[in-house]
């Protein structure tokens, strides 16, 4: 597309060299993937700068290049006074409002909820997905789990696990108008905020879920994790709060001057919706809902109160958007959430295997509380180490799962650089009241869950925490394709030759504080 750079309102700029009038038809921060009449933005990382690879996208034909560095792209536009060279102060900023422009204001177009929290923001996505598809507003989601239409996922890769960078995210919201949605539901992550994903646009709805310690390694302090959580609600016409969260809930009701709807399990008494008399067997749950005053009783497939509290953001979400009381209580039966959420796997043995994705100490301990519900002869839990996370939360892994469960198998989950015997370490050390016999350490999240396998028993529940990020395990710098699913699907395809093996239990110990 052919862009008047001296007639487009931009914000950002400082200067431009050369040309105004520019044709660019795709955006790039991969001088690799420049192509002719590109747009290469100079991205500055704690590793690499952009800047460095200006030549590089010249040669390659890019037809603009967006940087912060005005020395370098000023003398570069003295050598090549046929190409555009913008000078801006954030590289990062530039690159999502160029996105905006590039897809002609897609997003505009479709109701846009973000979601943000540190537990429970991939359900939430389904569940909202799920209940707006389902009352008649065709409805895309954007997550971990994938991108997903109103009638199924899309292939589109993306380069980040979760909050898709600008350029892609807003392809991705001109798709969905192609394909006639009518709203768009994603999860937005702190460090997505704090990289500029989302700058520039305006979500309908904030969705809030909870907060606890997490991605300390990007952010450092746990306040500034929040505020970078809190810019959220700065971008939204109307938001979501969950009141039973301690952590976040205050800061946004204190802040947020728009509409706004709240939510609560635990009793509160200014929720705008709730639900009590809450009961959970295998098959699903039963609880009283109440919408601004209005009751009734309703039946889900979903198991656990925090899923109970994430249908409630959905609830209110369709409450922002104007769904039927009615309409509403007709989708409760049929919510569908995301694979790896309290799923349910079934099998040949008599023994019932949970996948959930939990893998924070506060998403554990509430897993916890609710398998416990269930009715089981023991408890056999595995408990990973994400290498790729903040370290110190490897221990306090271990210290939520302590004395919690009969049997326990320690793993890995996307190890990156970390050594996987240093990772189960760090999570055995979280451990004092728990014998050691009763645990059992794998290096890599297959043995980890084979090893579980082996444990189990006719009346046994099995859970399988921690998982895949988009089918893949990271592995030194690799997505390496993992899936619990087949693990588990091969192991009793192949049970009737195979000889029960403890994985581990020859391998050298790490060394171990139980003290």
């Amino acid at each position: 597309m052919e862009i008047n750079l001296g007639i487009e309102k931009m914000t950002n700029v400082k200067r431009i060299h050369g040309p105004l009038l520019v044709e660019i038809n795709s955006l790039r921060y991969d001088s690799r993937k420049v192509e002719k009449d590109a747009a290469f933005f100079c991205m500055q990382g704690e590793q690499q700068d952009g800047h460095v690879y200006i030549e590089e996208a010249v040669e390659n034909g890019a037809s603009a290049i967006v940087g912060s560095n005005e020395s370098i792209l000023s003398q570069l536009a003295a050598i090549h006074p046929d190409r555009t060279f913008v000078v801006v102060k954030d590289s990062r900023a530039a690159l999502a409002h160029f996105s905006i422009l590039f897809y002609q204001h897609a997003y505009k177009q479709l109701t846009t909820i973000g979601v943000t929290g540190t537990n429970g923001k991939t359900t939430v996505v389904a569940y909202i997905h799920s209940l707006l598809n389902q009352v008649g507003i065709p409805t895309g989601s954007i997550g971990t789990i994938g991108t997903m239409s109103a009638s199924g996922p899309l292939p589109i890769e993306t380069t980040t696990p979760t909050t898709p960078e600008s350029p892609e995210l807003h392809y991705i919201f001109h798709q969905f108008l192609r394909r006639n949605e009518k709203a768009v539901v994603m999860e937005v992550t702190s460090i997505a905020i704090e990289q500029k994903r989302v700058e520039g646009m305006m979500f309908q709805i904030g969705v809030h879920t909870n907060i606890s310690s997490e991605h300390l390694e990007f952010h450092k302090t746990f306040e500034n994790y929040k505020k970078a959580k809190l810019k959220l609600f700065k971008q939204a016409e109307k938001a979501v709060v969950n009141l039973d969260d301690k952590g976040m809930a205050d800061d946004i009701l204190d802040m947020y001057q728009g509409p706004l709807l709240t939510y609560s399990i635990n009793g509160h008494p200014d929720a705008d919706v709730f639900a009590c008399n809450i009961s959970t067997k295998k098959e699903g749950s039963t609880f009283l809902l109440t919408i601004n005053g209005k009751s009734s009783l309703v039946q889900t497939p979903l198991i656990g109160g925090y899923n109970i509290s994430n249908l409630l953001a959905a609830v209110c979400t369709a409450v922002h958007v104007g769904v039927p009381y009615q309409k509403i209580l007709e989708a409760m039966p049929t919510i569908n959430g995301p694979k790896g959420r309290f799923q349910l796997v079934e099998t040949p043995i008599q023994a019932t295997i949970l996948l959930d994705y939990a893998h924070t100490p506060e998403a554990l301990r509430n897993l916890v509380n609710e398998v416990k519900k269930l009715a089981f002869r023991r408890f056999i839990l595995m408990v990973t180490g994400v290498g790729i996370r903040d370290e110190d939360k490897m221990p306090k892994m271990g210290e939520a799962a302590d004395g919690q469960a009969d049997k326990y198998v320690i793993s890995v989950d996307h190890p990156g650089y970390k050594e996987p015997e240093e990772i189960v370490a760090n999570v055995l050390s979280g451990f004092s009241e728990t014998e050691q016999t009763h645990i059992t350490y794998t290096y890599s999240r297959e043995e980890g869950i084979i090893a579980a396998l082996n444990l189990a028993e006719e009346g046994d529940l099995i859970i399988l925490t921690g998982g895949c990020i988009n089918g893949c395990q990271m592995i030194r710098g690799e997505a390496i394709p993992h899936s619990d699913e087949n693990i588990i699907k091969q192991y009793f395809s192949k049970s009737t030759a195979i000889t029960k093996r403890a994985i581990g239990s020859t391998a050298k110990k790490p060394p171990v504080n139980f003290s």
